[in-house]
């Protein structure tokens, strides 16, 4: 029996980068909650292309009516979300630029900086001309997606360390202070810089630009509230089931595509396990969008709060054991896996070893209930399901 399509609650939300992993997983949950959804794109064709993926086909009837779309093609432009926030009640702003060829710090952080001030000034604008007339402030909630590379902080607490760092818990009031000091020591050297390095340096100074545009702007306004209630999502590495699909397996995401060379047999093939993505945290991409909902919703709760979500800690090691083991009860899946050194690098939980920081999500747990996370098996199988769902014609 199909899903019922839920009944709109007149509610609009704009939702930036809407083609994104993270924010095509968020749109079909505000849709299932009875949203209009007002995506941005820097392309027309981009949303187009999303709509017509498999997950929004329970939609299709209701698409005209609940989702919008608006060009938005330099997200860090002035006024560049002037057109876009117009009516909206809520902004999730999850769009952010990133580009691994750039060659400078500035290339690197001036778009993420420009990108969060663009919209928090549209947010604030609209909401100051509805006040002016009269009329109670429109968008009272505002959610961005930032990272837990703008909390993890390698050099301050090396993983791994003989020091007291390996005992450090991360949470949300950890900053990665060292990230753009590091960059800068590299470009000022005229040495290369380390794009993961540069990219955590970005996220660090966005995030930050959005907490220090609330603070100046709640002192100008006094108690009128002018600026909406905002929150930070610093999610670890996301993985899971994509909502839109690249046209061949060679363009999946970053976090995707080391799961994809264990599970097609290429790791075999080649006898190299994909290295690790960034700190090794997980979080399925699904958990992350509800987490965004979910600080929309209730900003009672999450106003001013930031929100580290991660769900363990595994690597591509875990990944080829894990689908040995049978995780999909095939045969010829098991034949085809690497098996590099079976059992290291993780822990039989998934969780964080003794000689390192670790990173669990306590207040992600509190806001949505722990036993409702998926596990990183979970994770695992539904997104192979999905490759082969996807790509029938690789053999499976």
């Amino acid at each position: 029996m199909a899903t019922p399509v839920p009944r709109p609650n007149g509610k609009t939300v704009l939702l930036t980068g809407m083609n994104g992993f993270i924010a095509s997983n968020i749109a079909l949950q505000l849709l299932d909650r009875g949203y209009i959804v007002r995506g941005t794109s820097r392309k027309a064709d981009t949303v187009s292309r999303l709509l017509k993926q498999p997950l929004f086909n329970r939609f299709a009837n209701i698409i005209p009516a609940r989702v919008q779309h608006v060009i938005v093609p330099d997200i860090s432009a002035k006024a560049a979300f002037d057109e876009a926030v117009q009516g909206v009640d809520a902004i999730i702003h999850t769009a952010s630029p990133i580009d691994f060829s750039l060659e400078t710090v500035s290339e690197f952080l001036d778009p993420a900086i420009g990108g969060v001030q663009a919209i928090l000034c549209s947010a604030y604008h609209e909401n100051e001309a509805a006040i002016r007339n009269g009329q109670v402030a429109p968008i009272t909630s505002f959610v961005l997606t930032s990272s837990i590379a703008a909390i993890f902080d390698q050099w301050r607490f090396p993983p791994h360390s003989e020091s007291g760092a390996r005992n450090h818990a991360y949470s949300e009031v950890d900053w990665n202070e060292s990230a753009e000091a590091a960059a800068r020591e590299s470009e000022a050297e005229g040495r290369p810089l380390i794009p993961m390095v540069a990219y955590a340096a970005s996220k660090v100074a966005a995030e930050r630009a959005m907490w220090d545009f609330i603070q100046v702007k709640s002192e100008e306004a006094g108690r009128i509230q002018i600026v909406p209630a905002c929150s930070s999502i610093n999610p670890g590495v996301a993985i899971g089931p994509p909502v839109l699909w690249p046209d061949t397996p060679e363009r999946l995401n970053e976090t995707l595509m080391p799961m994809w060379k264990i599970w097609s047999g290429e790791a075999k093939a080649t006898n190299t396990m994909p290295p690790q993505i960034g700190s090794g945290t997980f979080i399925d991409v699904r958990d992350v969008a509800r987490l965004h909902v979910w600080c929309m919703e209730n900003t009672q709760k999450s106003s001013s709060q930031r929100y580290m979500i991660t769900n363990g800690k595994a690597s591509s090691q875990a990944v080829a054991d894990l689908l040995r083991e049978g995780l999909v009860d095939e045969h010829k899946v098991a034949q085809r896996i690497i098996i590099g050194d079976p059992g290291k690098g993780y822990t039989s939980g998934f969780g964080f070893s003794s000689n390192e920081p670790s990173a669990w999500a306590m207040k992600a747990y509190e806001a949505l209930d722990r036993s409702t996370f998926r596990s990183f098996g979970q994770c695992i199988r539904d997104t192979v399901l999905a490759f082969r769902e996807r790509w029938p014609e690789y053999g499976y």
